[in-house]
């Protein structure tokens, strides 16, 4: 898409030759400031690595001390994943900017990119069904289905909510969220499901984890308004890799043979992905004016950019590039225009789940049309990663920040609507009453974002209402990916 990232292209290639011949951290040079490194068992040789790469690249690496100092091998854990997570985190702890690095299989790294996944295909939060105190209607209701998978196979639907889990009823209570944290994220394979639908009846599934590839746009339609706008929605669940992109480029096609002239772009749920994607949907929303401007820019910290980068050079084959490969200016990412929508303006829904690559195209987008946000006030993510793979692991330490073309990034508390509204989960996509997407349309149609005089002190009121759920909610939604990162290159 951008010939300035064909260098890191090339490293997140050879990162998959590299594994491809299961070479393992062995293959590290030794640290400068400790001996013994090449000595040692496994878990100590991870350890090690854990620390020495992120040292290496973490965006503020002067905060690490030196090995002796810290003492990787000092944190220990009953699993690798424990362990190297454990170090990973205490470097994290050194950094209070530092809420995102992590650690997953390679197996689930490598599903970020390709969308594999396996588990039921759906998730829940705590809403409450109606918007009067006192509040005595909170259900568990599904957020979103995805398609391929068991739940959106069997017809589950978004803004139905779950009674029972096998047998067991849910409350608003936290027996029932380990409840449900068990049955979506612990080793359950199958569960009966008791599903309340929008019309009252209730309906049982047996529901069964299973393989599948998710998809991206959860629904997309275009509606026609009576003064001539012809509107675009995208509800957009994830950037992942080619996957996604090939999703966004029907949907656009969709959108160009109706004549679409306004758009909404709904990011309540996306928790970021693949920056190369968001190159991708960024170039399909932004004006003819906008091409070939600058985008935005990586930032790597200041050791890379001087060009001191040995371990990468041994892991990735990098001997021989050259030493600016991680300056700013070799990592200017421009707008390529795709698709023949011109709009001057944009309407994203965002929550606090809106984070990453979510945030950047908000911020990519910003200097060169009209974007307003309606919803809640997003994660606050300006930072990014790419994995590092050690046996069968890949780090994710925060090694990049980004900033747009008018060098706009420090989004540390995310981006304020200018909109306040609750998100309506009893109300399937594309339901025009629920709240979101109603202030919106409205927005697009008439210049305002509500139906009554004190919309925006309704607006607070839900969600301040919703916000009383948000402390069970987090131990739900956190258990999915969040973040921006470099692909690899798989060949």
């Amino acid at each position: 898409m951008k010939s300035n990232k064909l260098i890191l292209g090339l490293l997140m290639c050879m990162s998959t030759v590299f594994f491809a011949c299961q070479k393992g951290i062995s293959d590290n040079p030794n640290p400068t400031d400790t001996t013994g490194t090449n000595s040692g068992t496994q878990s100590d040789k991870l350890k090690d690595s854990v620390y020495l790469y992120t040292k290496e690249v973490y965006l503020w690496h002067a905060v690490i001390p030196s090995y002796a100092q810290f003492n990787p091998r000092g944190y220990s854990g009953a699993t690798d994943l424990e362990s190297a997570t454990n170090v990973l985190n205490a470097i994290k702890a050194l950094q209070p900017l530092d809420r995102y690095s992590f650690v997953v299989s390679k197996e689930q790294s490598d599903g970020l990119q390709t969308g594999a996944s396996k588990d039921f295909g759906f998730l829940v939060q705590a809403a409450a069904a109606d918007y009067a105190y006192p509040i005595d209607s909170v259900y568990w209701y599904v957020n979103y289905v995805l398609k391929n998978s068991n739940a959106g196979l069997a017809g589950v639907k978004r803004g139905w909510y779950i009674s029972k889990i096998n047998g067991t009823a849910l409350g608003y209570n936290q027996s029932s969220v380990d409840l449900l944290n068990n049955t979506f994220f612990g080793t359950t394979s199958s569960a009966t499901f008791e599903f309340t639908k929008n019309d009252g009846t209730t309906t049982s599934m047996n529901l069964t984890t299973s393989s599948y590839v998710a998809n991206s746009v959860l629904f997309d339609t275009v509606y026609a308004s009576t003064t001539g706008q012809n509107i675009g929605y995208l509800v957009f669940h994830q950037f992942l890799g080619q996957p996604s992109r090939t999703e966004l480029a029907k949907s656009f096609a969709k959108f160009q043979a109706a004549g679409v002239n306004e758009l909404i772009v709904d990011l309540r749920l996306n928790h970021g992905g693949s920056t190369d994607t968001q190159d991708t949907l960024a170039d399909l929303i932004a004006p003819n004016s906008a091409n070939n401007q600058k985008m935005y820019t990586y930032i790597y910290n200041d050791s890379l950019q001087a060009g001191k980068f040995p371990l990468l050079k041994n892991k990735f084959g990098l001997a021989n590039a050259p030493s600016n490969i991680f300056a700013p200016a070799q990592n200017v990412v421009n707008f390529q225009k795709a698709g023949s929508l011109n709009l001057s303006r944009v309407v994203m829904i965002t929550s606090r789940e809106t984070a990453s690559a979510s945030e950047l195209l908000i911020n990519n987008l910003r200097p060169y049309m009209t974007v307003k946000l309606v919803g809640d006030t997003t994660y606050g993510k300006p930072v990014g990663f790419f994995p590092i793979d050690i046996y069968n692991l890949s780090i994710y330490p925060i090694s990049f920040k980004t900033v747009n073309s008018q060098n706009n990034g420090d989004y540390y508390t995310g981006f304020a609507p200018d909109k306040v509204q609750a998100d309506g989960v009893n109300k399937n996509w594309g339901d025009i009453n629920e709240p979101s997407l109603y202030s919106s349309l409205s927005y697009l149609i008439t210049g305002s974002y509500g139906r009554f005089a004190n919309a925006d002190a309704e607006g607070k009121r839900q969600l301040a209402i919703q916000k009383q759920f948000a402390p069970l909610n987090m131990k739900i939604s956190n258990n999915r990916f969040s973040g921006q990162f470099i692909e690899k290159k798989l060949r």
